[in-house]
């Protein structure tokens, strides 16, 4: 159990902390100008792991398993359009969705169900003996969640984060990852993994739509395209490294 903890924290936990005090350091310096960018370059890695996650929840749909198509629509319904409510009932009520942290928090909870997907891929080559291939995997992990510290703190530009935000928003998105070490060694049904996969890939979207909408203007188009150019980059490299780690290995 603590060995599984600490692969998780190592894969997960530790970048993701690692990444926010990266990112925070980075936004001290910078102008509103790139700061748009830094708001771009979120919304390019939210881009890539949305796909990401939407390609691993197909993967475990099948077109004779007709429960399998309602687990994936009915999570990625309850991940976007439920946040879409839950976004239209905070202004009404003059809160929730509103508050300047609302969407870092989110982006935080649609990063750890996809972090727990990585936990149980790194939990179930360890539970199988293959040690050699989970430290790949975690090394691979650790590299790919270091980057999601940019995406969580880029919405939060012009509100500052206490060390209580910073601690919550570390543990939402990479604390997952320890959960999924652990899980993985009782089994797990590939529906629980399907649901989890469509609520990130719902979260994530609802994520990037808020921020295009906040950052796409026709003043800052520019800082914003090349912000998500770089985003989808920087998640494309560190996912291909992992594949060559992981052929290495092969």
């Amino acid at each position: 159990m603590i060995e599984l903890l600490g692969l998780g924290a190592i894969a997960g936990v530790i970048p993701v902390y690692l990444g926010i005090g990266v990112a925070l350091m980075t936004l001290k310096v910078l102008n509103r100008a790139r700061q748009i960018f830094l708001i771009g370059l979120s919304v390019g890695i939210l881009l890539y792991l949305f796909f990401d996650v939407m390609h691993e929840a197909v993967e475990l749909t099948s077109p004779r398993d007709f429960g399998s198509w309602g687990v994936l629509l009915g999570s990625l319904f309850v991940g976007f359009i439920g946040l879409v409510v839950v976004e239209q009932q905070g202004k009404r009520l003059g809160r929730g969705a509103d508050a300047p942290l609302f969407l870092p928090y989110t982006i935080a909870v649609g990063m750890g169900l996809h972090n727990l997907g990585e936990g149980l891929a790194i939990g179930a080559s360890y539970g199988q003996g293959q040690w050699a291939l989970s430290g790949l995997l975690v090394s691979g992990f650790a590299l790919h969640n270091g980057t999601e510290g940019f995406g969580i703190v880029g919405p939060s530009c012009s509100h500052p984060l206490s060390l209580k935000d910073i601690i919550l928003l570390g543990l939402l998105a990479g604390g997952p990852t320890c959960l999924g070490t652990v899980i993985s060694g009782y089994g797990v049904a590939p529906y629980f993994s399907l649901g989890c996969y469509a609520l990130a890939a719902g979260s994530l979207l609802y994520v990037i739509v808020s921020l295009v909408a906040l950052s796409y203007t026709e003043k800052h188009r520019l800082q914003t395209a090349t912000g998500m150019f770089i985003g989808i980059g920087l998640m494309y490299i560190t996912g291909m490294v992992l594949s060559l780690l992981m052929g290495a290995k092969a």
